[in-house]
């Protein structure tokens, strides 16, 4: 069932299922590549947590599969992963993740995204995302946003 379509780039939001599993881990890790001072393995510690214990959303495309996904702790409104594979980047995913996970949390929403990011954080500015708080330890902090 899904719960958006972007009729011209092809691509859905739907709820995930259980066989999204290994793409929403393969999309994860490929992403990890992109943030070298992070802990792999403990990444994906937190990844298959989150999978069990909170509402994830996945972005497909008939060809591709799972091309993007947002795991949202629907009680605090809180987005512990949004990740978008390289070459899916641009297409709008992100927002539309973001615009049905905001749908379904009710209200805006709350991430933490790495200072060193700096395109998303970017990003996350130009979409009128506020930042609330910057916290974390010396080489890798993060900055709290709140959403529209």
């Amino acid at each position: 069932m899904a719960m958006l379509t972007h009729v011209s780039a092809g691509w859905e939001i739907r709820p995930h299922s259980r066989d999204d599993h290994t793409d929403i881990e393969r999309v994860f890790s490929d992403c990890l590549y992109d943030f070298p001072w992070r802990d792999a393995l403990k990444e994906l510690e937190a990844l298959h947590y989150s999978l069990r214990n909170a509402s994830v959303l996945v972005a497909s495309e008939p060809q591709a599969g799972v091309v993007g996904f947002l795991i949202l702790h629907a009680g605090t409104r809180y987005v512990s992963h949004l990740f978008v594979e390289r070459d899916w980047r641009l297409c709008g995913i992100a927002q539309g993740l973001l615009q049905v996970a905001r749908g379904v949390a009710g209200g805006p929403l709350q991430l933490d995204v790495d200072t060193l990011n700096e395109s998303a954080i970017a990003t996350y500015r130009k979409l009128g995302w506020t930042e609330m708080v910057e916290h974390g330890r010396l080489g890798y902090r993060q900055t709290r946003f709140q959403g529209p």
